[in-house]
């Protein structure tokens, strides 16, 4: 039974991260959903009713305790607590049609509480599953509001978690991967800035896999505004997600310490090619050669960088420069942004570029910001191919709450951002 029940785990998880990055019609999820419902047919034959139960960093699934499964499973927990789950219960009599819609509504990106699940149950004549909380129910209990801190600290050790994985050539799903720059996108999109204003809480040890959660969320967020397909935004996520694997501080016995990260990292990467095509290895190999071929390392043959390359190099280095910000007032975003462009056509591409500031504007979403006319105020949208003119929330001195369209009002501008890193009256 033991045996049955982590399959049940590993294809739950499998069902669920195909649901997302597809669609119910898929073939990829049809197959993996008709594998587990056959497993769950066989399983509940002999059972009643099989319970999946989440006990702090452990699974409870019938009578068998499957113990410090948050790291081994991290997306399962994190897409349970996503949706405040700690129950799912499955009964003798379940047909595949419950389990083909349950799949479709977990797999949607809004968070879900008890009493959501109970109204869809009761709408789509789902009687043979059951979800809910271990102790309180939802009218005991309010939900909470999400928390920023916590849910991207969690993603920063998921990262990290993979990353070490890669490094020591163990085996990893190209759909956890895929998966994992689905959830980057979906939870994190627009709040850059505030990831950033983490920065200075994370521990040294922590520090590159949240830079390269950074850079995949710059990314992705950049081409998913520009309209680009999903699955090519995922492909480039993964990509920029392991650009720096080179730095890992476990990296797999035959890789030569000696090399550049670079090099070292292409060298892990493209192990994998079968599963994630080679584009993760030529982004690590190429992520420091400038758009003038001048960078490192230094390639013959080629005429040009790949476009994901130069994509990523543009992320890593905006990163790192607005990071500056942390220890030197001087590098605020109007500072990184004319830094950038006076680098443009040697440094970086030209059109890619302009294409990143055009949709990401100059002041990211959430960066607090000085008007014109002596007011603060914090971007809470952008304005595509105005860069210069996002949409404001006003905080002071007056009008507060107000949301200001500089696209609109001409004669409001910014001044200047107000460094979160920095006292305001120093």
């Amino acid at each position: 039974m033991s045996d049955r029940l982590q399959q049940v785990l590993t294809l739950f998880l499998s069902v669920w991260q195909a649901g997302r990055l597809y669609f119910s019609e898929h073939p990829q999820f049809l197959e993996l959903l008709e594998r587990l419902y056959r497993l769950f047919s066989e399983i509940l034959k002999e059972r009643e009713e099989l319970t999946l139960a989440i006990v702090d960093e452990d699974i409870v699934m019938g009578e068998k305790i499957m113990v410090n499964y948050q790291q081994r499973m991290p997306f399962l927990f994190q897409g349970l607590k996503e949706r405040s789950l700690e129950r799912l219960t499955f009964y003798a009599g379940l047909e595949k049609e419950e389990l083909v819609k349950f799949f479709g509504f977990i797999s949607l990106p809004q968070k879900r509480s008890e009493e959501d699940f109970r109204h869809f149950f009761q709408l789509e004549g789902i009687k043979n599953i059951s979800v809910g909380k271990l102790k309180a129910s939802f009218e005991e209990e309010k939900r909470p509001e999400p928390n920023f801190s916590p849910n991207y600290r969690d993603t920063i050790q998921i990262v990290g978690l993979i990353a070490e994985k890669l490094s020591q050539q163990e085996n990893v799903s190209p759909l956890d991967l895929k998966y994992l720059a689905l959830s980057i996108l979906e939870n994190f999109s627009g709040s850059y800035w505030q990831g950033l204003s983490e920065w200075p809480c994370i521990s040294s040890s922590q520090r590159l896999w949240a830079h390269l959660l950074n850079t995949s969320l710059l990314v992705m967020t950049a081409l998913s505004r520009l309209g680009y397909p999903r699955e090519d935004i995922l492909d480039l996520g993964v990509a920029a997600l392991f650009h720096d694997l080179g730095k890992a501080p476990l990296v797999e016995f035959g890789v030569p310490t000696g090399e550049n990260h670079m090099l070292r990292g292409a060298k892990i990467l493209i192990r994998y090619k079968e599963n994630l095509s080679s584009l993760p290895a030529i982004v690590a190999l190429e992520h420091h050669l400038r758009y003038d071929l001048k960078g490192q390392p230094e390639l013959k043959g080629i005429g040009e960088p790949h476009d994901a390359s130069l994509i990523v190099a543009m992320a890593n280095i905006y990163d790192h420069l607005l990071r500056k910000g942390i220890y030197d007032e001087r590098f605020n975003p109007l500072f990184v942004y004319n830094l950038m462009m006076g680098e443009k056509g040697r440094v970086f591409s030209p059109e890619w570029l302009d294409q990143f500031f055009q949709v990401m504007g100059v002041w990211p979403e959430g960066c607090e910001v000085i008007l014109n006319d002596g007011r603060t105020g914090r971007v809470v949208r952008q304005n595509k191919n105005e860069p210069f003119r996002p949409r404001i929330e006003v905080s002071s001195p007056k009008r507060e709450g107000e949301v200001i369209d500089l696209s609109q009002e001409r004669k409001l501008s910014i001044l200047g951002s107000l460094n979160p890193f920095f006292p305001q009256d120093k």
